[in-house]
């Protein structure tokens, strides 16, 4: 992770799932979907994966946000090279990520500590 502190945390929330994002080709944005099976299931472009800590006592939030390519993936690329911005899930899901904490709640964001936090 990219600064999220174990020592911190009250609890932690995690959600993950599928997208399947647009490519672009020739200035023009694409949605290619591979489907398996005799049901043709389709098979995301990426996945993305939310970390919500809680932070004990109650002070605050620390949040991490991924977006992962769903393909083979090279051992030496650090996991902070797939940190986005939680509106760009927002944007690719179709739905808001834990709608219910205020960003002024956030303590820290991707390992940057959030110049809007109120305690």
């Amino acid at each position: 992770s990219s600064g999220i502190n174990a020592e911190y945390g009250g609890s932690v929330h995690v959600l993950t799932g599928p997208l399947y994002l647009p490519t672009v080709a020739n200035g023009e944005k694409f949605i290619k979907m591979q489907l398996i099976g005799n049901s043709n299931v389709t098979v995301p472009t990426h996945f993305f994966k939310v970390l919500l800590v809680t932070e004990r006592g109650g002070n605050g939030y620390q949040m991490e946000c991924y977006v992962m390519p769903n393909e083979p993936i090279r051992d030496d690329l650090p996991i902070t090279s797939f940190l986005v911005p939680k509106t760009a899930i927002e944007k690719g899901a179709g739905f808001l990520v834990f709608e219910f904490i205020a960003d002024s709640q956030l303590r820290k964001v991707n390992g940057i500590a959030n110049p809007d936090f109120i305690r």
